[in-house]
């Protein structure tokens, strides 16, 4: 009894660590992202600082010049520092998958060339591949940062093991994301591919 008891505790706080999100999600979700609703929201990327913070050779010199305790210490930050970029590139996925979204609703779209359609569609199953490569990279960051403060005294993750979970993977479909955005902007004219491009680089 006390078995089922916990397997049903179990269920239920599943259902609540990924159900409440949702909901959340749900009733604060932006009501119809327009064409106008897009560059207002984005975050500008340095996709410079991306590569810095997630590839694994700046891990030798901070083993080499500093302590056990010192790169540890840095490891950590470094973690937190990925998850943040981590959360900026995944508010950008989500605000032009939206924007995907209305524009697919449109008769323009319907009745626009082939190559218009495609567009569209490419950049809205890129978001959708980048939100699940997100999450998987954003967890394993958590995951360590927990690890590492249950295991204080363990070896501390690599970025290198990052990569083999696909970090890389991930971050090259981002700059997928921003290409297909950037030549879908150029069917609502200049100016507007001109403010979106400066929306998401710095």
């Amino acid at each position: 009894m006390n078995i089922e008891l916990f397997a049903l505790a179990v269920v239920v706080a599943l259902v609540l660590i990924g159900g409440v999100p949702l909901f959340y999600e749900w009733l604060f979700k932006f009501s119809d992202r327009t064409a106008n609703d897009v560059f207002p929201f984005l975050m500008k990327i340095d996709m410079e600082a991306i590569y810095g913070t997630f590839h694994p050779d700046p891990e030798k010199q901070f083993r080499e010049t500093l302590s056990e305790a010192g790169f540890k210490e840095i490891q950590v930050k470094r973690f937190h520092l990925a998850i943040h970029y981590c959360n900026q590139l995944l508010n950008n996925a989500q605000v032009l998958l939206t924007w995907t979204k209305h524009e697919r609703k449109q008769d323009w779209i319907a009745t626009s060339p082939a190559a218009i359609q495609n567009t569209v569609q490419d950049l809205r199953v890129s978001c959708l591949q980048f939100l699940v490569a997100v999450f998987f990279i954003r967890t394993r960051l958590r995951w360590w940062i927990f690890r590492m403060a249950l295991l204080p005294f363990a070896e501390p993750p690599s970025f290198k093991s990052l990569l083999a979970a696909g970090s890389w993977d991930m971050i090259s479909l981002y700059e997928r994301i921003q290409q297909l955005a950037e030549l879908f902007s150029l069917y609502f004219g200049d100016e507007y591919h001109d403010k979106l491009t400066d929306a998401l680089h710095y």
